[in-house]
Order: structure tokens, then sequence, then C-alpha cells
């Protein structure tokens, strides 16, 4: 049997269902361990096993490791008593959480890192280079976290749902105003703050927010108090919706901070929207710094300059000198190049639970 091992709310974790999805193809047995840290109400199979203990987000730091150390004995003593053969880790903690037990099973267990951490906390730090060296594989989810990684050969795990891909996708360049589009949790305000105050009233741009989330009344109240006549906030919206929302998008705004403000979250990271981004060959707005405007400036699929006085005129012309035909070639490539890593982590996966 293999347990998949989570350290927190399973709703946090949405890239279990690959290997979920793998593992019930090759018929596996298995066992999903997480931390109902919010104390959720639940209703799944027996396969999910959960440590019910809530844990306040706010809590002190002692508090947080305490819970944590509880955690790490629970998910242990279910480990081995109920004997799995092999242990996917997911997260950089969940790896360090379980670290010696892990060492013990050596070319036994998957280590899925899918964030920057804690890698400038020396202690910890060594230990997650000891699971990656004894680990099966380790995945990472962008090129960008080799930057603060120990040297070792990953597998790549793009963040995308292959369901997201339409071959006939075209970019079409609109005569209209060009719709500056978001989609997804409003987020970032201090900084999304900046975007709006640079395109203000802009005859030429519809800046558009598909989404929810924490900071939304924020922005409804920034804008409804400043008197912009040019934004549109559409609310919660079902993914499966995403393609028909986007299709009218012309620039993707995928902008999330200074990474100054952010660390190195962001610094390393790629979103989701980015890929969207290259599915639906939209040109995309990312931040001036970080991995995200280096991949976007290589492929020529977007573009970065900050929201400064003549910012408007920049995401103009920017778009106006955009040749069509190329760019979908571009996108194509780029496309293709994460479909072909994309066979590379489903097949290493099923060496892996096989």
């Amino acid at each position: 049997m293999i347990a998949l091992v989570f350290c927190g709310d399973l709703r946090y974790c949405p890239y279990i269902s690959r290997y979920i999805e793998r593992l019930e193809k090759a018929k596996k047995d298995y066992r999903v361990y997480f931390w109902n840290r919010s104390k959720f109400t639940l209703n799944l199979s027996d396969k999910y096993v959960y440590f019910d203990q809530g844990s306040d987000m706010s809590s002190g730091k002692v508090q947080k490791l305490l819970d944590f150390i509880k955690f790490r004995k629970w998910v242990i003593t279910q480990l081995k008593s109920n004997h799995h053969e092999k242990v996917i880790a997911l997260s950089t903690l969940t790896g360090v959480l379980l670290g010696s037990f892990l060492y013990k099973q050596k070319g036994n267990y998957v280590f899925d890192i899918r964030d920057y951490s804690y890698e400038h906390i020396a202690p910890f730090y060594r230990i997650e280079k000891k699971i990656i060296e004894n680990s099966a594989f380790t995945t990472i989810s962008s090129l960008g976290f080799k930057a603060f990684l120990p040297n070792h050969e990953y597998v790549i795990a793009h963040n995308f749902n292959r369901k997201d891909i339409i071959p006939e996708a075209r970019f079409i360049k609109t005569e209209d105003k060009i719709n500056f589009v978001w989609n997804g949790l409003m987020r970032y305000f201090e900084f999304q703050r900046l975007y709006l105050d640079a395109l203000k009233n802009d005859s030429r741009f519809n800046i558009i927010y598909h989404g929810d989330g924490p900071e939304l009344e924020k922005y409804k109240e920034y804008c409804e108090q400043n008197g912009f006549t040019n934004v549109q906030f559409t609310g919660a919206y079902n993914n499966l919706n995403k393609a028909q929302l986007l299709s009218e998008a012309s620039i993707l705004n995928n902008c999330y901070g200074y990474i100054q403000g952010a660390g190195n979250k962001l610094k390393y990271a790629v979103s989701n929207r980015f890929y969207d981004g290259i599915i639906y060959h939209i040109p995309q707005l990312v931040e001036t710094e970080g991995f995200k405007p280096e991949w976007a400036n290589k492929a020529r699929i977007g573009v970065f300059f900050p929201p400064d006085s003549d910012f408007a005129d920049k995401l103009y012309e920017y778009y106006q000198r955009i040749d069509a035909v190329a760019f979908d070639k571009r996108c194509n490539q780029e496309l293709k190049k994460i479909i072909d890593e994309d066979d590379v982590y489903i097949k290493t996966i099923d060496n892996f639970i096989n």
C-alpha cells in the first residue's frame, strides 16, 4: 500500500489529484493522511485518514510548533502501524516533518516541492537536502526553485490541467478596447492598486477582475471612492467556465507584487495564470522581478514593466505590436515543452508506484 501525506487541509493540496489519478489507473491500494487543521466538515471515503485536531493559524510560534509535532507523531504512528511500502510526501514542510522517518525508506518515497519554504534556515535546509538525496525522485513545480534548492536532478511538475488545453486556441487582436483581465483569488490589493491608478478611466482599456476572495471588497470600495469608470468585477466563477471568461481577455494581469514585499514565495514560483496565458494564447503582464519575467521574456509570450506614469502607453503599444501568427507559434512551442515535461512526470510517477 502507498501512503500520500500532507501536513495541512487537503483543499490546499490540489496537486494530489495527479498522484491519485495514476494510483487508481494502476489499481494500486493507497491511503491519504492529512491534517484537518481548520476543522472543516468532511465527507470522504475510508481511503482518507486525517488528524482531527484544529490549529489556529494566528497562534504563536511555540503553539504552532507543538501542533506540528503532534501531527508528526500521529502520522508516523499511522504509517508504521499500516505497514506502507512507499510514501509520497506532499509539500516541503511535510517532507521535513517526516525527516528521519523518510531517511530510513531510501528510494521508497517521493518528495513533492511546490513553494519556497524555510530554506534560509540552515538546519531546515540540511534536512531537506538529505530527503532530496535519498528520494526515489523529487519533483518541483518551477525551474526557478533550482536557485535555492540543492544541486540535484529534479522532475518538473507543471501547475496546469491538461483538460484545459484547446488545440484550436488562437490569438485574435481586438480592434476595440483592450481587456486587461485578472482571473483568480482577489489578493495583492496594495500592488494591484498601482495598476488600477495607472489605467484609471483610460478610454483604451477595460480593467476586469474575475474572482472573489479576502480583498474583493477592498478593491470595490477603492474603485467606488475614487471614481473609476473602466473597472468591472464579475465575482466568483466555476473553473469550468474559465475558458469562456478568458475568451474576451486581451492581456492577462499576472502581477502579484514586488519581490521586496512578498519575499521569495513570489520570486521563484510560476502561477497557474501563467499557464492560462500559454494555453489560451493570451499575452500577459508579469512582475518585473523573479522567474516569471525571465520565462516570459525568453519565450516572448509576455511583458513586464512597472506601473509608472507612462505605463498605459507602454501596455497599449506592446499590444499593438504583437504579431498574431508569431505569437501563436511561440505559445504552441511553449505548450509542447510543458506537455513533454508533464509526460516525463507522469511516467516517473508510474514507474515509482509500479
